[in-house]
């Protein structure tokens, strides 16, 4: 009995544990940034394309080995037909059996250095592949940063949403008080439940709003929807001082080095460059070697003698016809193209315009990784700019809504002044934490392009 109740007991913690949501503590953006680089699918599949390129590069090395292969034939046939192992025509009611095995191998000693400049391009490629992988990882960490802060920014405003709806009901209290005692008019109170209802809406817009970027950040890092965690906050102090001497020139410089884009853009162009090669190569003469080894056998094959006056015939047995039929061959042919209907000119020309076109798409990478290392300045230099300036107006208007608040309590005001003063109070608050937290967002994205750790 003790047993049973022991299994159910037992049992029931695993259903508790199962059915409960994962919890992770406290995430920090560079645990979310790791768990997504390890996890996310994106890169595995940007890894799969760098395998591929792997077994390109293997297969062409391999193309420099002569090949090897082995064959053997076997057949019957009854009736007429040329024994070509006994070199004979074969005429009446029997049935033959001709068998053969081969061994062969061939080489190319020469072909316009094609397969050489092969395994350069594909080992050209393989480092546009890695640099892809690198790529996808780049955009993820963006990714990250950009939901991680999204949802940093839309649980501060729920938090404040939640504390302007307390200061709401407070008031809605002490004006249902005040309008028992016939202190306030019925419209007094009504625009004071009017405040509570357009705040509660606030609280549900900024929780629906947080609940998504949560969503968007889990599915990121490839978590279930169900895992709890929360997010740590950064110092705004630090970030402000940070980059306060952030220059065009010092993050441009940083950013051409560490960008996978850029990298990528010179890969291409070698890989553009060695295509040309490759395409030449068909101008070359073909130099192949090529040898084999092989037997054969027949049914048929009769070795004759004499026998005192008469010719004897004796079947000549399986293993010694292998050894009387073997042979040998060997032998070298030489291809020289004259004219292929302009192939290999145009195969060469449009390896031509390729190049120029990996030159041209590495200089717009290049340029517009300036125009965005240009913007990026610009937005956090405006960020700044912008959270100053919300400071400012949360805090003048909270000076304004504290300054009305005193005046309705004794009636110098009416409930109208009361709700505006109020309103754009919250509203400042609400832009004062978009700005902050946008121009923690503009910070990291500097961190991005120059390759720092990005952290809080």
């Amino acid at each position: 009995m003790r047993q049973k109740i022991s299994y159910y007991i037992v049992l029931f913690f695993i259903l508790l544990v199962i059915g409960s949501p994962l919890g992770y503590g406290q995430v920090t953006l560079q645990e979310a940034i790791e768990t997504t680089l390890e996890r996310n699918l994106q890169i595995k599949q940007a890894e799969f394309g760098y395998q591929l390129s792997e077994q390109d590069l293997y297969q062409s090395k391999s193309e420099l080995y002569p090949n090897l292969s082995i064959g053997a034939d076997n057949s019957y046939n009854y009736g007429l037909t040329f024994d070509q192992t006994s070199g004979q025509l074969i005429r009446g009611n029997f049935w033959t059996t001709t068998a053969g095995a081969q061994l062969s191998s061939s080489v190319a000693l020469f072909q316009g250095f094609q397969k050489i400049n092969q395994i350069k391009a594909n080992k050209i490629k393989l480092a546009v592949d890695a640099t892809e992988v690198e790529k996808v990882k780049n955009d993820l960490i963006l990714s990250v940063v950009t939901n991680y802060l999204e949802a940093i920014t839309n649980g501060e405003l729920y938090e404040a949403a939640q504390q302007q709806v307390k200061l709401s009901r407070e008031q809605l209290r002490q004006d249902s008080i005040q309008f028992q005692v016939g202190n306030k008019t019925l419209a007094d109170l009504s625009q004071a439940e009017n405040q509570v209802a357009t705040d509660e809406l606030n609280i549900m817009s900024s929780e629906n709003a947080y609940e998504l970027s949560l969503l968007n950040l889990k599915q990121l890092m490839e978590l279930s929807p169900d895992t709890t965690f929360s997010l740590e906050r950064p110092s705004i102090a630090d970030i402000m001082a940070e980059y306060a001497i952030a220059s065009f020139d010092n993050v441009f410089k940083k950013a051409m080095l560490t960008q996978p884009v850029i990298e990528q853009a010179g890969y291409n162009k070698e890989l553009a460059k060695k295509n040309i090669d490759i395409a030449k190569g068909a101008y070359y003469p073909t130099l192949n070697l090529s040898a084999g080894y092989g037997s054969n056998y027949s049914s048929r094959a009769y070795d004759q003698f004499l026998v005192g006056d008469l010719i004897v015939s004796e079947k000549i047995p399986f293993f010694n016809q292998v050894d009387l039929n073997k042979s040998f061959r060997g032998g070298l042919s030489l291809q020289v193209p004259i004219f292929n209907n302009n192939r290999t000119k145009v195969a060469v020309n449009k390896a031509k315009i390729g190049y120029l076109q990996a030159e041209n798409e590495e200089a717009l990478a290049r340029r517009n990784l300036e125009k965005t290392i240009a913007q990026a300045i610009l937005d956090l230099k405006s960020a700044n700019k912008q959270y100053f300036a919300s400071q400012v107006a949360f805090n003048t208007s909270k000076v304004a809504y504290e300054t009305i608040k005193e005046r309705y309590d004794v009636g110098m005001a009416n409930s109208m002044e009361m709700f505006t003063a109020q309103t754009n109070m919250n509203s400042a608050e609400f832009e004062m934490i978009r700005r902050k937290y946008e121009m923690v967002f503009r910070g990291k994205v500097i961190d991005y392009y120059i390759g720092n750790p990005i952290t809080f």
